[in-house]
Order: structure tokens, then C-alpha cells, then sequence
């Protein structure tokens, strides 16, 4: 019987859905898109050099940028469309639950923050500045 991979290394985010539709975690999905995209589009490329070397093939090459280029948009196009290795969704994983804690900080000082001004304004004493 084959035993399954342990999920010990596996993040899983317990984080509120509604995070996932900010703004930020949108940047962070797109940044983390673009990470393994140009990851992939490296690795391609340093595949594609090696063996044009190793073949002799490498010489003469006036099409060399667009070739790259090419490699490029189709890594971010098979990232975006289809997930690609999944990598980007490993790395997103591990980030949010960072960005939700950061905003869930944020919405607590500001409530602090306004509660401290309603009780000052109470008061008559000034907390600005």
C-alpha cells in the first residue's frame, strides 16, 4: 500500500472569505501569478539555451528576443487561465493570512482610535496631533 504525502507542509488559511475580495489580496494574487510566471519563463528559457548549445544550433540566432518574449506571454497566459503548476496559489496561501491579520490591525486601531476621539470629544479635551 502507498502511503499519501504527509499535509504537514501543507498552509492552509482559516481566514474570513471576504478577504479574498480586497483590493490588496487581488495585488497579492496577481503578484503571486507573476512570480511563477516569470519563475516558469526562466527556467524555459535556460531549458531552451542549453539545448540549442548542446546541439550547436545556438549561432546566428536573430529571432533569440522573440523567442523569449514568446515563451514569456505564454507562461503568464497558461498561469493566469489555467493555474499553471499551482505554485502561485501555494505562495498566495502562505501570504494571506499575513494580509488579513495586517487589515483585521488596522480596522482595530481605527476603531480605537475613533473611540478614543468620541470620548475625548466627550470630555472637551483635544487628542489630534
Amino acid at each position: 500500500m502507498i502511503n499519501g504525502i504527509p499535509s504537514s507542509k501543507i498552509v492552509r488559511t482559516d481566514v474570513d472569505p471576504e478577504i479574498h475580495k480586497t483590493a490588496d489580496a487581488l495585488k497579492l494574487k496577481e503578484s503571486c501569478q507573476q512570480f511563477e510566471a516569470i519563475l516558469w519563463s526562466k527556467l524555459w528559457k535556460d531549458m531552451k539555451r542549453s539545448a540549442k548549445e548542446i546541439s550547436g544550433t545556438d549561432k546566428g540566432r536573430p529571432y533569440q528576443q522573440m523567442e523569449d518574449l514568446t515563451l514569456e506571454m505564454a507562461t503568464d497566459d497558461i498561469v493566469t487561465s489555467s493555474g499553471g503548476a499551482g505554485m502561485w496559489k501555494m505562495l498566495y496561501d502562505s501570504m494571506i493570512g499575513k494580509l488579513a491579520a495586517d487589515q483585521e490591525a488596522q480596522a482595530r486601531m481605527k476603531a480605537d482610535e475613533e473611540a478614543m476621539s468620541y470620548e475625548a470629544e466627550g470630555t472637551g479635551l483635544d487628542v489630534q496631533g
